[in-house]
């Protein structure tokens, strides 16, 4: 097997073999054994071999066949890459390695699969700057770099990395049509290479390790080891805090940092900006003035280059949307009048939600506080008129919800709601959360999520993500005042439990876990 790193050539299965298994697909026999037989031992063998005998997997037989008919009379447009997955991470999250068997002999503008070779080198770099712009990064030529066509004879395979620009094409050159069978394939456990020597690390592992990348490749991926002072053990043990009355926060990877926003009771018309390079020690930035009012919350979202803010202020209540390409230049976006709380995010039409799909405002309407509800359309400039809802999540009884999190937790399709939730007689407010199969409509009330911080957490922000895993930060009393921690949740494990990261080991590993190592 030939390996570049990212792209992986295996031996070809015998013309007996895809004969007949193209044969069956033409007959519209998908699920024929001998279509499943294209699933050799030789390619699982070789799919083993990348993952390495620390990281076993399911040997199933399956791939989807993805035919390219002849169109002679279609143009054959100029490729533009793509990376799979709406919601992709710097670590393997739905799937680590994906495998085309080609059936038909692929020519040049006969259907072939388009690589865009030394992209997921290219595409590390700039998620090491600003983990959640793959999406928009990924078309982009700077980053997708040239591209080429696979030309494959019959039975030939290819297997790729998860952060592999490519896209399909279009057949105007071969009047056969093209089969093509397409899996994808993640072992048993997540992926982390973690802090492993070189030589111990498997294909995987390596295609994956920041540290291994940067010093084979000399890329600049922003590997560093947080620094073990008096001063960092202090701030993750008893917390960061330089308010004095917090009303909300919100934060982002962006530019290689940590970019906090915050609202400090003292100054409620003032967005706040503070920057990190470890997520520790904290330096001010220049700092946002709306014009609205008194602001009760905020929420930043990136799903593209640019990144979107949504901050809740003035009387009506309302929720008011910016955008921005460098976080220090903010214009308005749109208005959304009644609510209370809005965070903006990303539904991938299908995957996460059968109904919503396109851009997404998490709102709490004044008039139903007890109420979460899903708003979306195509364009953040339409927000305030958007007519499609649906109620996405429901406060237990009594409850009024404060401030709301979403995001994936794992693949295209999974994700959760998280909540500060205020019930009767309760003296603060308590995490909740769901679950839900369709991430746009309510299957019940929230339920309490159990947590192992010393004091009851609020104001639940994903920092960072990687396969079912959350690193996070919130914030709870700790000496009397309102700080800021940094904790995890592993969506994998039962019950699911919000942890604190009280040591530096636990805190290099969430980091590992998440890619930045």
């Amino acid at each position: 097997m030939s390996n570049t790193d990212s792209l992986w050539c295996a031996r070809r299965l015998p013309p007996k073999v895809a004969g007949e298994a193209l044969v069956a697909l033409e007959a519209g026999e998908a699920s024929s054994p001998a279509v499943a037989a294209c699933t050799s031992d030789r390619l699982l063998d070789a799919i083993g071999e990348l993952f390495g005998p620390v990281y076993p997997f399911g040997r199933r037989r399956r791939g989807q066949d993805l035919p390219r008919p002849y169109q002679p009379d279609q143009d054959w447009p100029t490729p533009v890459a793509h990376v799979d997955g709406s919601y992709p991470t710097i670590m393997p999250n739905g799937w680590a390695v994906g495998s085309f068997v080609f059936l038909t002999k692929v020519l040049s503008r006969g259907g072939a699969f388009i690589c865009f070779p030394g992209s997921p080198n290219r595409y590390r770099q700039a998620m090491a700057r600003a983990c959640h712009l793959i999406k928009g990064a990924a078309p982009q030529p700077q980053y997708a770099g040239p591209y080429c066509g696979f030309l494959a004879e019959p039975g030939d395979a290819l297997l790729f990395h998860h952060l592999f620009g490519h896209t399909g094409s279009t057949n105007v050159a071969n009047p056969i049509t093209r089969h093509a069978l397409l899996a994808r394939w993640h072992p048993h456990e997540r992926i982390v290479p973690g802090d492993k020597p070189f030589s111990s690390l498997s294909t995987i592992e390596k295609a994956n390790s920041a540290r291994y990348l940067a010093h084979h490749y000399g890329l600049d991926l922003q590997v560093v080891t947080t620094p073990n002072t008096p001063t960092h053990c202090r701030a993750l043990g008893e917390g960061f805090a330089c308010w004095g009355d917090l009303v909300s926060y919100t934060l982002l990877h962006f530019d290689g940092q940590a970019q906090l926003f915050y609202v400090d009771r003292s100054y409620p018309d003032t967005v706040q900006r503070l920057v990190s390079d470890d997520l520790l020690v904290w330096r001010p930035a220049a700092p946002f003035e709306p014009g609205l009012g008194p602001i009760r919350s905020l929420q930043i979202h990136q799903y593209t280059l640019e990144a979107v803010l949504g901050i809740s202020a003035g009387v009506p209540a309302g929720a008011h949307l910016y955008h921005s390409l460098d976080l220090d230049h903010w214009a308005p976006v749109a208005q959304v009048e009644g609510v209370e709380t809005a965070t903006p995010w990303y539904v991938y039409a299908r995957y996460p939600s059968k109904v919503a799909a396109g851009q997404a405002l998490y709102v709490v309407p004044t008039a139903e506080q007890s109420t979460v509800v899903c708003q979306w359309g195509y364009e953040w400039a339409a927000a305030g008129g958007w007519a499609t809802h649906s109620v996405a999540a429901q406060a237990p009884a009594g409850g009024v919800v404060r401030d709301l999190t979403v995001a994936a937790y794992f693949a295209d399709s999974h994700a959760a709601i998280v909540a500060d939730v205020t019930l009767p007689r309760a003296p603060a407010t308590m995490l909740c959360y769901a679950l839900p199969k369709d991430i746009a409509l309510a299957e019940g009330p929230l339920e309490p999520l159990s947590c192992d911080t010393p004091s009851p957490p609020r104001l639940l922000r994903v920092f960072s993500r990687g396969r079912h895993y959350w690193r996070v930060s919130y914030v709870r009393q700790h000496q009397g005042q309102e700080r800021l921690f940094w904790g995890y949740v592993d969506w994998a494990q039962s019950p699911v439990v919000l942890r604190e990261l009280s040591s530096m080991a636990a805190f290099e590993r969430a980091r590992q876990i998440a890619g930045f190592v």
